[in-house]
């Protein structure tokens, strides 16, 4: 067995552990690789995340990368989790840009400088947003059929809703008032609903704060509430969009249980939308595992470094973000 480098590290409080090299240069097969990443992420047994980037470094600037979620199940996209994958990348290769390709997509990943409270900031192009996908969001919308700011009873007796493909699926609703009981009963009824949402969604709340300003809650499918969920604020952001309630190319400031992100529409050709994701990529801890110890039954510890600075620096920016938050009257919980 092969010795596994990896650091942990967060945006926006999604705990993502970062692995250098490729899935198949650690495991041997897809069930040897499942039951190490849950393990992995398993929070009583193991070291405890909300997913796993294997890393294949090009070493000229490029990448290719695999998400995995907690269970074991290959995603296409973790928007937090590319801005932690991609700010070692960054740090590795001394530069202003990277890119990561992941699938069928290709991300650019740029240094965003330092907050006043030192926590490091990196931004990450999307792939377009897509309003009408192949694969309906809401059954009755059809292939290729839009649902936007709809009333749907099997959604919520009085909410729209927008549907929205980031490409993950995602169903966004605007609010004048947040009830975090709301969003869990809403989200779960959606997850109860494979006949009206055949393929389940991410659903957020989005409160508007102020012109530029907004609060955003996810209930992710398969997880519940979730700290912050970046193609959540990728999603909500086109919505406010396409709702003209706000400009495509303003940058907005989200807030959210996990911490402050900004976002914003690059208008790539036409109609098409591509976000950008700006945020904290915040390291934890560097460690080194031997993937034998993966395939057993736990409990997994580690011996590495840990970065006390990073760490206290998104501390001080998160309480700052709670006063904010409470002050507007938003009392979420801190997932």
């Amino acid at each position: 067995m092969s010795t596994l480098s990896l650091t942990k590290a967060h945006g926006s409080r999604n705990d993502i552990f970062v692995v250098d090299g490729a899935p198949l240069d650690h495991f041997a097969t897809a069930g040897e690789l499942t039951r190490a990443v849950g393990l992995l992420c398993d929070r009583k047994r193991g070291l405890g995340g909300d997913g796993v980037y294997f890393v294949a470094d090009h070493g000229d600037g490029t990448a290719r990368a695999w998400f995995y979620n907690p269970d074991g199940s290959e995603a296409l996209l973790c928007g937090n989790g590319m801005r932690c994958a991609g700010r070692i990348l960054l740090d590795r290769h001394q530069a202003e840009s990277v890119v990561v390709e992941q699938g069928p997509y290709s991300f650019t990943v740029r240094d965003g400088g330092r907050t006043s409270h030192g926590v490091r900031q990196v931004s990450v192009e999307l792939p377009a947003v897509d309003f009408a996908p192949a694969e309906p969001i809401v059954a009755e919308a059809g292939p290729h059929g839009e649902y936007v700011d709809r009333l749907l009873p099997a959604f919520h007796p009085s909410r729209h809703v927008t549907a929205v493909a980031v490409p993950n699926s995602h169903l966004i609703t605007v609010i004048d008032v947040y009830d975090e009981a709301e969003l869990i009963e809403t989200g779960r009824r959606v997850a109860d609903s494979p006949d009206a949402f055949p393929i389940g969604a991410n659903l957020s709340f989005v409160l508007p704060l102020s012109d530029d300003e907004v609060f955003i809650h996810t209930y992710e499918r398969g997880a519940g509430l979730t700290p912050s969920c970046g193609s959540g604020i990728a999603a909500s952001r086109a919505t406010l969009s396409r709702l003209g309630l706000v400009t495509p190319e303003r940058p907005v400031t989200v807030r959210n249980p996990g911490g402050v992100a900004r976002s914003y529409l690059l208008q790539t050709a036409g109609d098409v939308w591509q976000p950008v994701l700006e945020g904290n990529a915040t390291l934890v801890y560097d460690a080194e595992l031997d993937t034998a110890v993966l395939l057993g039954d736990g409990p997994v510890s580690y011996e590495g470094a840990a970065h006390m600075a990073e760490i206290s620096a998104f501390a001080e920016l998160s309480r700052e973000n709670m006063k904010v938050l409470h002050e507007a009257g938003v009392h979420p919980t801190e997932v």
